[in-house]
């Protein structure tokens, strides 16, 4: 058994395992949740005032080290996904930049960078275009991320359940969005559970959906290889048969 053989074993078959894996994000989610709706009841038992641990719009904490990480993962998942479409006719690089972007955006979430992003946008050209500047990293955002992802959905488009996941990933981050804007909802407590928590789910749909297609991926070259493995064992036996003629030998009388 070759590496690559082992490596196609690797993704779980069962779509129980899947809807198990989201299931259990969401409820990670919810808890993270009910944590920071119980931040009023904790917070003048410190010594700032806070608990920084719970704090959906706060960074360090717990919500931003879930993102941060499950980010990670999906970006991995696209590196596997990568790695299984070597010696393929198949896309290959478009998940190593997906890998990329997923990366950037799992450092973003724990640094801040969009932050600083919208500060030199802003004071490069002179205008913040609407309100606090947040409109430049948005945009930044929807560019990369919109190219990327109709690029990934037409990729996926022989897999309903990825397809269906990532749509679901465009409705968890459009909402954030929306919420980040004050387009949605009022820049309060429940807002920033409604915006946080749709951020989360986005970032935990993400990984499902790229794990639903490495499993498509992983069964669909599980399945061709036996045909691979048949045509190289005939050219290897075409080969054997071929007579060999030396070069220094008169070819005929």
């Amino acid at each position: 058994m070759n590496g690559r053989t082992q490596l196609v074993d690797l993704p779980p078959r069962g779509s129980l395992f899947y809807a198990g894996l989201f299931l259990g994000g969401v409820l990670i989610v919810a808890l993270l949740e009910a944590c920071y709706a119980m931040m009023p009841l904790l917070n003048p038992h410190t010594t700032d005032g806070r608990v920084a641990t719970f704090d959906l719009d706060s960074e360090g904490s717990l919500a931003v080290f879930f993102s941060s990480f499950t980010l990670v993962a999906a970006a991995g998942v696209c590196g596997f996904i990568y790695i299984l479409r070597s010696g393929t006719n198949q896309v290959r690089r478009l998940w190593l930049w997906a890998a990329c972007c997923w990366t950037m955006m799992s450092i973003d979430e724990c640094s801040s960078l969009h932050e600083a992003f919208k500060e030199l946008m802003s004071h490069a050209t002179g205008t913040r275009i609407w309100h606090d500047g947040t409109l430049w990293w948005v945009l930044a955002y929807f560019l990369v991320l919109s190219t990327t992802g109709l690029r990934l959905l037409w990729e996926m488009r022989r897999c309903w359940s990825a397809c269906g996941m990532f749509l679901l990933v465009a409705g968890f981050y459009s909402i954030a969005v929306l919420a980040e804007l004050s387009w949605l909802t009022a820049k309060d407590s429940a807002g920033v559970m409604i915006e946080e928590g749709c951020e989360m789910l986005g970032n935990f749909a993400l990984l499902t959906a790229m794990a639903l297609f490495a499993r498509h991926t992983a069964a669909k070259t599980d399945a061709e290889a036996p045909i691979v493995l048949a045509v190289r064992f005939g050219d290897d036996l075409a080969t054997a048969r071929r007579p060999i003629v030396s070069s220094e030998e008169p070819l005929g009388v």
